[in-house]
């Protein structure tokens, strides 16, 4: 007998269940590939719905005029129409600008005027998930005109407000001035694969020796490998911690300059994930009381009154840009490959804004967006008629599908629970 032959066809074979296919992975890239971090956003467009906009709809092929640039990402969308933010029109505060936007992300009363009286949903998220990072979480903002509650989006605690970055230079310097990026530890792919195509090339020759018992364990050996090949794919190369290039420093605050600090805000806010130096952040875009007039888009109004007039066709211009942004938001998550997935696949994103009818500062009837499942807790691709059900429902969901195990989230008195429809 050909003891090579036999050493050969005895250690494929008995490694088999003593290894299993990831025993060709390094350790830490096995580790990885099962502990890929979640993320969290909220991005924040200000005044929210109006009386005739075309909303999503159920089984439709476009996400309609407004949310169309979104079009891309429809399997991946949830569209939750008809939420209320029970707690906003409780407790102090001043209207609807003032109360909403504290009330949004914290769902109970304000401590006071000027204070909101809980947590933001996002900062309960970064307790869990934010303490192996450089920051627990960031806040970004494309120009804030005015500095009261009407921007007050994000909340440590009760009385805790976290200001947000305004200025993409500062921002920049905060995250990433003495950021050095961590040296790749991983061996190099192509040696990887070297070995990879070592052991299928030994599987072929071995295979024509072999009982049919053992042909077909040494199949499903041959299906594992390729399994790692395919994985070996998808794992970043070292490098993929990106930091972006700012360019010359202009004025944050120029509002001619609104789309340029937006896009630069996404691209760092992005590149703090890939680098993992935070995994939950949040974008606002201005005031709740809108004091851009948006003259790139040849509309010269300011947003508040476009929210209390009848021109929704400048309305729906405005807001057709805002989806526009969210999507190249959403194509620079996607663009980063993590695992089997990308970046998005891990990220849950949440489009939030106040009213469900800007004019009437209505807050309910309010349709918000949610993107990426969180690793496959979320459902996704669908259209949700929520008839009224509580914000702070769903804030419950997602604080579930990150591993937060309350049933209720916020002031429980306006919470009935997580929603069904949006856990997969």
């Amino acid at each position: 007998m050909n003891k090579k032959w036999l050493s050969t066809r005895r250690a494929l074979l008995g490694g088999l269940g003593a290894a299993g296919a990831f025993a060709l992975l390094p350790r830490s890239q096995a580790v990885a590939q099962a502990s890929t971090p979640k993320r969290f956003i909220v991005v924040h467009v200000p005044e929210g719905m109006w009386s005739d906009a075309v909303r999503p709809a159920a089984g439709a092929a476009s996400l309609g005029p407004i949310f169309g640039p979104l079009d891309a990402f429809r399997s991946r969308l949830t569209a939750l129409d008809g939420l209320e933010l029970r707690s906003r029109d409780n407790g102090p505060g001043g209207d609807g600008h003032h109360r909403g936007v504290p009330h949004m992300l914290t769902c109970t009363e304000m401590a006071d005027d000027s204070n909101a009286g809980g947590p933001s949903i996002d900062q309960k998220i970064a307790s869990l998930i934010g303490s192996d990072t450089k920051f627990r979480s960031l806040q970004f903002a494309v120009r804030i005109v005015y500095g009261d509650t009407n921007a007050a989006l994000i909340w440590g605690a009760a009385r805790e407000r976290l200001p947000a970055m305004q200025d993409p230079w500062e921002a920049y310097e905060r995250i990433f001035g003495d950021f050095t990026a961590p040296e790749p530890s991983m061996p190099r792919i192509d040696l990887r694969r070297s070995a990879l195509d070592h052991a299928v090339s030994e599987i072929a020759a071995l295979s024509p020796k072999l009982a049919a018992s053992d042909r077909e364990r040494l199949e499903s050996y041959h299906t594992s490998l390729r399994d790692i090949e395919r994985r070996l794919d998808s794992i970043p190369s070292p490098g993929t911690c990106v930091q972006p290039v700012l360019g010359n420093e202009m004025d944050a605050r120029a509002e001619s300059l609104y789309p340029d600090m937006g896009k630069l805000q996404m691209d760092l806010m992005v590149a703090a994930l890939r680098c993992d130096v935070t995994r939950v952040a949040s974008l606002q875009w201005g005031n709740s009381n809108d004091q851009c007039s948006y003259p790139w888009l040849g509309v010269n109004t300011l947003g508040h009154d476009l929210a209390h007039s009848n021109a929704s066709d400048k309305k729906q211009t405005v807001y057709n840009w805002y989806a526009k942004q969210f999507a190249y938001l959403l194509g620079e998550l996607d663009a980063v490959q993590e695992g089997a997935g990308t970046m998005l696949d891990n990220t849950v994103v949440l489009w939030a804004s106040e009213f469900g009818d800007s004019n009437g500062h209505k807050g309910e009837d309010l349709l918000w967006l949610l993107m990426g499942n969180a690793g496959g807790y979320l459902k996704q691709g669908q259209v949700l008629q929520l008839n009224n059900r509580s914000v702070s429902d769903l804030h419950a969901t997602i604080g579930n599908a990150f591993g937060i195990p309350d049933r209720t989230f916020g002031n429980p008195a306006y919470s009935d629970g997580p929603i069904e429809g949006l856990v997969a």
